[in-house]
């Protein structure tokens, strides 16, 4: 029993670096097409949430022009279908362009309005 508790924390710390590799990558047009409906809608409540703690930091600190409270400002009111359509939508018209990260289209065309492209 015991070579087996082992085993698995020797084989969970062997397996650590590769998950924090992988973590490091953004998430592209490439990661999004081949996600499911439920993958798609984590991906967007934890960058809501994420953007919104550094939001809430960011006031506490008395800063005023941050990436999260400009970004917290742009999403206000968009919900999760209407944001997922929208970067569906975006992958789609630029096909050649699945390389670009998740979170640059949303920043670009739903945070800032700004279309990219």
């Amino acid at each position: 029993m015991r070579a087996l508790a082992v085993f698995l924390v020797t084989s969970a710390l062997f397996a650590a670096p590769a998950a924090a590799q992988e973590a490091l990558r953004l998430v592209n047009g490439n990661d999004w097409q081949k996600s499911t409906v439920e993958q798609r809608r984590a991906y967007l409540i934890g960058v809501s949430n994420v953007i919104s703690v550094g939001a809430r930091a960011d006031t506490r600190q008395g800063r005023e022009d941050t990436f999260s409270l400009n970004a917290q400002k742009g999403l206000e009111g968009v919900h999760l279908e209407a944001a997922a359509s929208a970067i569906d939508a975006w992958y789609t018209a630029h096909p050649d362009q699945l390389d670009k990260p998740v979170l640059s289209v949303i920043w670009r065309d739903l945070a800032k309005r700004q279309p990219i492209g």
